[in-house]
């Protein structure tokens, strides 16, 4: 009776766990797109297109998506015994040429070159079917919208070696683009570091984020597990409730420098500005919205002569709106995730891109600073 009980909860465990580590699916909805979906089940982008078979980036609303386990789009393949026949016949099909000839497999070719260059009588199509892509893969990856002429001796990409991108054409705008491959004009902007909405043609621009973009070791921060640690020993520290909100403020905005920047991101692997500010503040159980447009109508407005340190700081750069906050330490200077440095970073107010898009400033302890005046009068 006790082995049979023992297999009976082997069994569901079992179950249970298949049922947690399986994949699930996504009906896509009106508005959605790729990032905003790799975003909502925090997976890489890349690897969700991968796992439907996705030539573009573009989705229908209705149309089923598998979202990979995390266990699955990580998952690495099993190593085999060198001894097996499968093993064997790999090798020999993929052993380098002798004597510095060059291998026969197309596909080692194109392992080795991302480009292809064009032959007399080749064709989309034997082109694509030589690389193991589809043709509308390959249209997209040269940027043609229609079918081309292929003059022999002229390169065309078959392999992708960044992220998507796109040249932009005359009368094309930030509107019609962002439209067209799926994004919100918001994250095309953001994505490709835009000043402003003005598009030039032969402009790339890039259409979504990839690994190189935001790679935490570019940067010489701790570990994000490490970090997490410090700044839950710091909060819990009796010398730290010792002193003043702005200083404790402040203290926790600085152990964040160089975190790496990443729209939409509110963690320690990768923030945006609103985000940042969101969890500066959280350590001090201050609660605040999630986007600069929301936290910009909290607090008490102050002018930028009055300016003190722990007020948000608020600027217009890629859109109509407050779209960037930080928070100000003083003489002028304010901490913020910057898009443009790709970290948390002190910048000057008085550097000129900041001083044209500024528009305002908010704070959020005036009863601190008045019980500091005070105590200053009664001193």
């Amino acid at each position: 009776m006790r082995i049979l009980s023992v297999l009976l909860s082997a069994l569901i465990f079992s179950i249970l766990a298949s049922a947690v580590e399986a994949d699930q699916t996504y009906t896509v909805k009106k508005g959605d797109s790729l990032y905003k979906i790799a975003k909502k089940f925090k997976i890489d982008q890349g690897k969700l297109q991968e796992a439907n078979n996705l030539d573009s980036i573009k989705l229908k609303p209705g149309a089923r998506l598998t979202i990979p386990s995390r266990d699955t789009a990580e998952k690495k393949p099993v190593p085999r015994h060198e001894g097996t026949e499968s093993v064997k016949a790999e090798k020999a099909n993929t052993a380098p040429a002798v004597s510095g000839t060059m291998a026969s497999d197309p596909l080692s070719a194109a392992q080795e070159t991302p480009y292809h260059t064009i032959r007399k009588g080749d064709t989309l199509g034997s082109i694509a079917r030589k690389y193991s892509i589809s043709v509308n893969n390959l249209k997209e990856l040269n940027n043609f919208t229609r079918t081309p002429i292929l003059k022999p001796g002229r390169q065309l990409l078959v392999k992708r070696t960044g992220p998507k991108t796109y040249t932009v054409k005359k009368g094309d705008n930030i509107w019609k683009l962002a439209k067209k491959f799926n994004l919100s004009a918001e994250e095309l902007q953001d994505l490709n570091e835009l000043e402003s909405e003005n598009l030039k043609p032969g402009q790339k621009l890039i259409l979504e984020e990839w690994a190189g973009q935001h790679d935490v070791r570019n940067y010489p921060i701790l570990s994000a597990a490490r970090l997490s640690e410090d700044i839950k020993t710091l909060a819990e520290s009796p010398e730290v409730d010792s002193i003043g909100v702005q200083d404790r403020l402040i203290l926790f905005a600085r152990k964040m420098l160089n975190i790496p920047y990443r729209f939409g991101g509110s963690t320690f692997m990768g923030i945006d500005c609103s985000g940042y500010v969101q969890k500066v503040f959280g350590f001090l159980d201050v609660s605040l919205p999630r986007t600069a447009r929301e936290q910009f109508h909290i607090g008490e407005p102050v002018s930028k002569e009055e300016l003190s340190i722990g007020d948000l700081v608020f600027f217009r750069t890629y859109a109509s709106f407050p779209s960037h906050v930080g928070i100000y330490l003083g003489n002028n200077l304010f901490i913020h995730a910057s898009s443009k440095s790709r970290k948390v970073s002190i910048d000057s107010l008085n550097t000129p891109y900041y001083i044209k898009r500024f528009i305002g400033a908010k704070r959020l302890f005036q009863d601190e600073l008045d019980r500091q005046l005070d105590l200053k009068e009664k001193g």
